[in-house]
């Protein structure tokens, strides 16, 4: 009978651990599948985000994480959240993109995995630099480069790495350093199809801001060979962007507009801010080498209030870096508080204990006292500590205001100047150039006149284009050092300038611009240990053209000027030319004067001067 029981427990035993087995091998099984699934589902969304940047894909890749994290598979959870930092980085919510980049830093420090390692450097770099935190962004660059003697010999990673080198560079203005970079990377580049485009379209921002546009288009029809239609939407439009940049600078401004307008209808949205601003400030370039002024102010405005925007946003997201940091200070003093506080409420116990041990009224009568004590002693402190901590905060606040409003100043400064020659350019003509038209009484006279280098372009194709800069900015100081203290310079337009002298007879103008034409004949231009000799171009035109009459407004006036400028030149250059008035008894308007300049100055009509007589003979 015994037996019997035996042989039952022992099949008992047998089924239900049979039963467990299965149960736990099934699941093994079923854990086993899902994480070998998910590297493909990671790459379908890598793909996807790549390609389109849609907010909609967060809840899958929050998902995927999650997903990864139940079967511990740390490399895709830690690129499911670097894929979820860069959308988040993408349409500017850059503190939580920092959080998430950091949360994926610590999975990759974890697992010592020197290439997730890198890809979490990057992505961090990425935020650095649009943030304009370049110093930051340089400490990641050296710990990455510390990583890259554990890749292998051939690794994809290392294209990338040069690729992000060379965008530093390049947002620091170190050009050269960046085409060295690029054409090392593209060169030894083993990298996939996309990544090479990327290092292609980087050498072409390059090429465009050198001023190398032939170059920077052959660049571009090399990268329509890697099947364009394929692409992702954000290269197409940073393509595009780039060919309306090259019309531009190579003179073919109708094409430049539109491209420039083409590519401007797939920019209204946050995500592509940047671009869209840098297409509005091609489109204003161009319509205005065209001459359509209103068309050009039009995009100019738009492109400085996306601009602003764009400023705006970087400026909350360093300030929310800021509030970031003071929460956690904020958090830290808690902490001591509550410390001290913990460590009163414990002697507060002791001396209770103590106080019922004794049970002595006299004892429990001191320790009132002491409590009382303490208890304002930690009143006054936290008084202190208040009115301490309130101090630093109104202090921190004031210097923050103090930052921002310099900030602004820098900014709008820097919208009103040219970055080669530092002098003023078109914007802050059209911003300002009522303060320097003659105001109600037309007794006085402002001269507008356009200044034309002579043979720039032999200058740029004997010398090359770095001299040809070296001479742009040494004529603005020679322009500068000649003109009184009230008159402007403004770059008109490559080596084309435009001088403002308010407040000026057309003796003393025609006097100050014959200083200026020796001066500049006179000046020993240099650029690499070469004396390049360099002669100037003058045509000037008062506004108003007759005194006590409105005829031509400020505009008119610089068309009026432009055509005393093309005598000068024809006329054998290193000249100026000046139409200074209409003779009294004969009435002319705008359109006729601007159309009949030629035969009116024949006729004697129009009152002509210059410094060579033969040219105003010569018509």
């Amino acid at each position: 009978m015994s037996k019997c029981f035996q042989t039952f427990f022992a099949l008992l035993f047998f089924f239900y651990g049979f039963e467990a087995l299965s149960k736990s091998t099934s699941t093994t099984k079923l854990q086993t599948k899902r994480f070998a699934e998910l590297p493909a589902k990671l790459e379908i969304y890598k793909k996807a985000v790549l390609a389109t940047y849609d907010l909609k894909l967060l809840p899958n890749l929050k998902s995927l994480e999650q997903e990864a994290q139940a079967v511990d598979n740390k490399s895709v959870q830690a690129e499911a959240l670097l894929l979820v930092a860069l959308l988040k980085h993408r349409y500017g919510d850059y503190r939580e993109s920092l959080t998430l980049n950091q949360a994926a830093l610590d999975i990759a420090m974890e697992l010592r995995d020197p290439g997730l390692l890198i890809k979490v450097y990057l992505s961090i770099v990425g935020l650095e630099v649009s943030l304009e935190r370049f110093k930051q962004a340089n400490e990641k660059m050296q710990k990455i480069d510390l990583l890259m003697a554990k890749l292998p010999a051939v690794s994809r990673l290392k294209a990338k790495i040069n690729l992000w080198k060379s965008r530093i560079y390049f947002h620091q203005g170190s050009y050269l350093q960046a085409l060295y970079v690029l054409d090392s990377a593209i060169n030894k580049s083993n990298a996939n199809k996309d990544v090479f485009v990327e290092l292609l379209i980087e050498k072409a921002k390059v090429k465009l801001r050198l001023g190398e546009h032939i170059q920077a288009q052959n660049l571009l029809d090399q990268i329509a060979h890697y099947n364009i239609g394929n692409q992702y939407q954000y290269t197409q439009l940073i393509i595009k962007v780039l060919k309306a940049k090259v019309y531009l600078q190579a003179g073919l401004f109708v094409k430049a507009i539109l491209t420039a307008q083409d590519a401007l209808k797939s920019t209204f949205h946050t995500r592509f801010l940047e671009q869209q601003a840098e297409l509005q400030h091609t489109l204003a370039s161009s319509f205005a080498q065209i001459q359509d002024y209103q068309w050009a102010h039009l995009y100019l405005k738009r492109f400085a209030f996306t601009q602003k925007a764009l400023d705006l946003q970087k400026r909350n997201n360093k300030l929310l870096q800021l509030e970031a940091k003071f929460d956690f200070e904020q958090q830290k003093q808690q902490l001591t508080l509550l410390e001290k506080e913990n460590a009163i409420k414990q002697q507060q116990i002791m001396q209770q204990k103590q106080a019922i041990e004794n049970t002595a009224l006299t004892q429990q009568r001191i320790i009132l006292i002491v409590v009382l004590l303490f208890t304002l002693l930690f009143f006054m402190y936290w008084r202190w500590q208040s009115k301490r901590t309130l101090n630093i905060l109104e202090q921190q606040v004031a210097e923050r205001t103090q930052e921002l409003a310099l900030r602004n100043k820098q900014l709008q400064t820097l919208s009103y100047t040219d970055s080669l020659t530092n002098s003023f350019n078109r914007h802050f003509l059209f911003t300002h150039i009522d303060e320097y038209l003659p105001q109600g009484n037309f007794s006085e006279s402002t001269i507008m006149c356009l200044i034309d280098i002579d043979h720039f372009k032999q200058i740029n194709d004997s010398y090359g284009h770095s001299a040809g800069d070296v001479v742009l900015k040494s004529f603005v100081k020679v322009l500068k050092s000649t003109i009184r203290q009230n008159d402007v310079v403004i770059r008109w337009g490559g080596e084309e300038f435009l001088l403002i002298m308010p407040n000026i007879s057309r003796k003393a103008a025609a006097e100050i611009l014959e200083r200026i034409r020796l001066n500049i004949e006179e000046y020993d231009f240099t650029a690499n240990n070469e004396r390049i000799s360099v002669t100037a171009s003058f045509g000037f035109t008062p506004i108003p053209l007759v005194p006590d009459k409105s005829i031509l407004d400020w505009e008119q006036t610089i068309e009026l000027a432009d055509f005393c400028l093309y005598l000068a030149k024809n006329g054998g250059r290193n000249a100026w030319v000046g139409a200074t008035g209409l003779v009294d008894h004969e009435p002319f308007d705008a359109k006729s004067i601007l159309r009949d300049t030629r035969a009116l100055i024949t006729q004697r009509k129009l009152k002509a001067i210059s410094n060579c007589e033969d040219i105003i003979k010569s018509l």
